[in-house]
């Protein structure tokens, strides 16, 4: 059995009335780990959860309506719309542009440079993937 550092027996000692005992050599034991600050509460690890708001950040974002030699894509994104050659972006993660195909990136683009853009100053958004199953058509949630 180990020994108790001296720091969690004194707050052991503080904190209870009886010692030793079960409970006070528990807090001690958790005082001397690092686990529980003397006379404080005890520390929340907070676990980093994957997905989310983060990663859709962090993905490499592509524009799809200027495609570069060799399969690749620029970035998206223009430094300014009156002095800049390049038409309106359509832009989806680089992942999910490799996935597409030809017609789809195509369609994708013309129906986002159909639309009148920049109406009160934000983006016009409109669907990546559309695709007619059965007669019905069925549209994916990607948005940009």
């Amino acid at each position: 059995m180990a020994k108790l550092c001296a720091k969690g027996k004194a707050a052991a000692k503080r904190k209870f009335d009886v010692y030793p005992s079960a409970y006070a050599n528990m807090y001690a034991s958790a005082v001397c780990s690092g686990k529980v600050k003397p006379g404080g509460k005890k520390k929340v690890v907070k676990k980093a959860k994957g997905g989310g708001l983060r990663d859709w950040v962090k993905e490499e974002w592509v524009d799809i309506g200027a495609p570069k030699k060799g399969g690749k894509y620029q970035p998206c994104g223009r430094k300014s719309t009156k002095s800049s050659k390049r038409k309106y972006p359509k832009c989806v993660p680089k992942a999910k542009a490799q996935t597409m195909t030809t017609a789809q990136k195509k369609s994708a683009v013309k129906r986002k440079r159909s639309k009148k853009q920049g109406i009160g100053g934000k983006p016009t958004m409109v669907k990546t993937i559309s695709k007619r199953y059965g007669g019905s058509l069925l549209v994916s949630s990607l948005y940009n």
